[in-house]
């Protein structure tokens, strides 16, 4: 989802790669973000819940995912 947020190719990110500094999220790119994984996932995410420990890095935002929606669907 990384590349069609961003309109570029991302290569090399893993877990403990930054959304911020290394991938260049910033809170335009963050909401889009959010409203992918909404689609692909078909769920709805509060904006308000999601915290920005949870924007961190790519691992802390599947974890969120993993642990907040996932486990609920």
């Amino acid at each position: 989802m990384l590349p069609v947020v961003l309109k570029r190719e991302v290569t090399g990110a893993d877990a403990d790669t930054a959304l911020l500094d290394a991938l260049g999220l910033n809170s335009t790119t963050g909401l889009e973000l959010v409203l992918e994984l909404e689609e692909r996932l078909g769920l709805e995410i509060s904006v308000e819940d999601l915290g920005r420990d949870d924007f961190t890095t790519v691992g802390s935002l599947a974890a969120y995912v993993a642990g907040n929606l996932l486990a609920d669907a």
